[in-house]
């Protein structure tokens, strides 16, 4: 049986309004600080497989998501590839050098293995009706991260390791993906083709060529009227949109979720304007980024019940 966020994606269906949020398990949450406050820092937390998986299903028990997202991090690669990470509390990486693309595969595979487990067991605990989502940083955003340049050759390095991250994902239980390019923004129309199009369409062919089935979402962050493009040359099956462009001037045939500006939430929580825009269009009610620690509880769970109050109209 498909979920609503499939039949939504892979059929198009229109006014189903599946609805979850980036960083929907967070800092906002009380339950969430519990556990923060008793680990031994966000590593310990997203490393834990047992952790992770309590904390994946947080909002799904305190707001009845139609997904989870794995709690992880777009750094876990990086880590992976044995550069050093640390949060205190930001995330900061250490020194990159080149070997580091040159990182065995199994090794990789079991630096990465408690992100899998931790999806295995979300995946057990998780009704059957509800997506599971598993995430990347697409390459530029990760060498943006790792090496704080636009190094092509440290972009295509990253791709088959981002692939085999996703793979791992997917056979551990996820139906659904992302790919974060939170830092697409920053190139110029002349670099995005070459940075970002051009890796991200790798990684999307290899997981559409293996898994046909799985749902694939890319989100190129401020990016403006550049989305058209990206959806034609990437060729997600959903795109996520930013607060950079209104949704009326997206032009693309391309299933949507997103757009939704944080303010919204942290306001009156209300997201009826964008549901009416999208009438009639397969949509994913979801934010232009993720949910922010200030945002009140009762705010999160106004936003989604008026989703759910409104598909049933």
């Amino acid at each position: 049986m498909k979920t609503i966020l499939q039949r939504t994606i892979k059929d198009k269906e229109t006014n189903l309004y599946p609805v979850w949020l980036m960083r929907q398990a967070g800092r906002y949450m009380p339950e969430y600080m519990a556990i923060k406050e008793a680990s031994n820092g966000f590593l310990d937390m997203a490393l834990t497989p047992s952790k992770a998986t309590e904390i994946t299903m947080q909002p799904i028990k305190a707001f009845d998501m139609d997904a989870a997202i794995i709690f992880s991090d777009i750094l876990v690669i990086p880590y992976a590839l044995g550069q050093e990470l640390d949060y205190n509390p930001a995330p900061k990486l250490g020194p990159y050098n080149e070997d580091m693309l040159n990182t065995d595969r199994f090794l990789f595979i079991e630096r990465c293995q408690p992100v899998y487990d931790a999806i295995k067991q979300t995946r057990q605990e998780l009704d059957s009706n509800k997506s599971l989502i598993g995430f990347v940083g697409a390459p530029y955003t990760l060498c943006k991260y790792m090496c704080g340049n636009k190094d092509q050759k440290v972009i295509e390095g990253l791709v088959p390791y981002i692939i085999e991250h996703l793979v791992h994902q997917i056979e551990a239980g996820c139906d659904t993906v992302q790919i974060f390019d939170s830092w697409a923004g920053d190139l110029t129309e002349q670099e995005l083709d070459k940075l970002c199009y051009s890796p991200t369409a790798k990684i999307v062919e290899a997981i559409r060529k293996i898994y046909p089935e799985v749902s694939i979402i890319a989100f190129p962050r401020l990016i403006g009227k550049n989305i058209n493009d990206f959806a034609k040359i990437v060729n997600p099956d959903c795109i996520n949109l930013s607060d950079d462009i209104p949704v009326e001037e997206v032009s693309t045939n391309v299933v949507l979720q997103g757009g939704i500006p944080i303010s919204e939430l942290l306001a009156d929580a209300n997201p009826t304007s964008m549901l009416e825009k999208m009438k009639d269009k397969p949509y994913i009610v979801n934010l232009a980024h993720g949910v922010n620690k200030e945002t009140p509880v009762e705010n999160v769970r106004n936003f989604v019940q008026t989703v759910k109050d409104f598909r049933c109209n």
